[in-house]
């Protein structure tokens, strides 16, 4: 899934999870018992061309959840 990098990641991390559960994104665990969504904001902010060279993977649930500063989140 890649994220319209004007809307926050966590956001998009929380829906990507929903369409891969069938779900709706308010029907999952808080996304904050995984992984610190202010901590992902602060990543995954700033200049495009920094935050292509960053990523991030995290446990949720039983998904290995990777998220690129190229605006991809990838869910396993």
């Amino acid at each position: 899934m890649d994220w319209d990098r004007r809307e926050p990641v966590s956001f998009a991390v929380q829906t990507a999870l929903g369409d891969v559960e069938g779900c709706a994104p308010v029907d999952l665990d808080p996304l904050a018992d995984y992984v610190d969504p202010d901590a992902l904001e602060a990543l995954f902010g700033g200049p495009r061309a920094e935050m292509a060279t960053r990523s991030l993977t995290f446990e949720y649930a039983d998904y290995t959840v990777t998220v690129d500063g190229t605006g991809h989140v990838r869910i396993n």
